[in-house]
């Protein structure tokens, strides 16, 4: 019994159900943007370094078939393919390089380059040596 001597009723008025979802809605409001910068940069690294596999897989493929593989840079930047496979990027990622493709030769030498990853405000380097074919990605 209420104070006043009727049976109080159990459960909230409407009034605070829409506060708490008010509250509710503010605090998401403020927590998900925090989020969207960590996995934009994670998708970053993740598509750099799918790409470095990629790379080394094509210069794999050219030793092992002693043939010439091509990675071509897709003419849009969201994705690039050789013979045997194609990747398309996510759409906040792209890729880019002064040349549009990288070519692996039979004795693992390579035509060299610079390739870059974009996303956002950020881009990670990956460099392939044209002597060795060697695919490193630069620290970032």
């Amino acid at each position: 019994m209420s104070a006043i001597g009727k049976p109080s009723e159990a459960g909230a008025t409407l009034i605070e159900m829409l506060v708490v979802v008010g509250i509710l809605a503010l605090i998401t409001g403020l927590v998900f943007p925090a989020w969207t910068s960590p996995l934009q940069r994670v998708a970053l690294y993740q598509a750099r370094a799918n790409l470095v596999a990629n790379l080394r897989t094509a210069r794999a493929d050219s030793v092992r078939e002693s043939d010439v593989v091509t990675l071509q840079l897709a003419e849009d930047g969201r994705g690039y393919g050789w013979e045997q496979s194609s990747v398309v990027l996510p759409r906040t990622i792209g890729v880019d390089g002064a040349s549009r493709s990288i070519t692996f030769f039979a004795d693992g030498s390579s035509s060299g380059g610079a390739l870059k990853v974009t996303g956002g405000d950020r881009s990670l380097a990956v460099e392939i040596d044209p002597a060795t074919g060697l695919v490193e990605a630069e620290p970032g």
